[in-house]
């Protein structure tokens, strides 16, 4: 699916993104890795996530958090974050989404929990973290009532080990079971395949009869 390059507005700057049309009432936001250490929506992970959801049938986000590529601001340690990925799920709202999905690779899974009350309030469904950094960021901010659908990690992940996946996924309301990729690090480099396939089957239980 072709991507074609939008603007999208976040308090008093614009952030630099990609959108790929499919099934315009199905919108995805993914949001990238860290920004201080190279992150940026054309992470290879990001790219994985962005063709699944294509795959599935989903028009799809990726965009630059603040300070990164030729979105405004600055980098402003998870605050100025949160907004940003608030403002690129009404950004697919507004253009007629009404299911909407984000999917945050490592510090995106961080800022996806994070701004979770304000993402909620948009309608999204439950959340998508792919490698959540459990053990580089604290997740200490995580309330109970946040939702998450899916959690997949590498088993050999030092950032994101699964055994503190498992911990974030038990601290939920609704706990969730992290999908655990053997032979996996947090790039999930040589193991593409296998995150495609978690993240397709996920996808395809949600476009099913029983998904919501």
């Amino acid at each position: 699916m072709a991507e074609k390059p939008v603007f999208i507005p976040s308090g008093e700057i614009n952030l630099e993104a990609r959108l790929g049309r499919a099934d315009s009432s199905r919108g995805a936001v993914v949001a990238h890795p860290h920004p201080l250490y190279g992150g940026s929506m054309h992470d290879y992970v990001v790219g994985i996530a962005v063709s699944a959801l294509a795959e599935a049938g989903w028009t799809t986000l990726r965009f630059n958090f603040r300070g990164v590529g030729q979105s405004g601001g600055t980098f402003d340690n998870g605050k100025g974050e949160t907004e940003d990925l608030a403002a690129a799920a009404a950004y697919l709202k507004n253009n007629g989404a009404s299911r909407l999905l984000v999917a945050g690779y490592s510090f995106g899974a961080a800022i996806a929990v994070q701004a979770w009350a304000g993402l909620k309030a948009l309608g999204v469904m439950p959340l998508v973290l792919i490698a959540p950094p459990a053990a580089f960021m604290s997740f200490d901010f995580m309330s109970p009532e946040t939702e998450i659908g899916l959690i997949v990690c590498g088993g050999q992940d030092s950032i994101a080990p699964p055994d503190m996946a498992r911990q974030l996924g038990q601290r939920l309301r609704r706990p969730v079971e992290p999908v655990v990729i053997p032979g996996a690090d947090h790039f999930f480099g040589g193991r593409q395949q296998e995150l495609s396939s978690a993240l397709g089957s996920y996808l395809q239980e949600l476009n099913g009869p029983s998904g919501p």
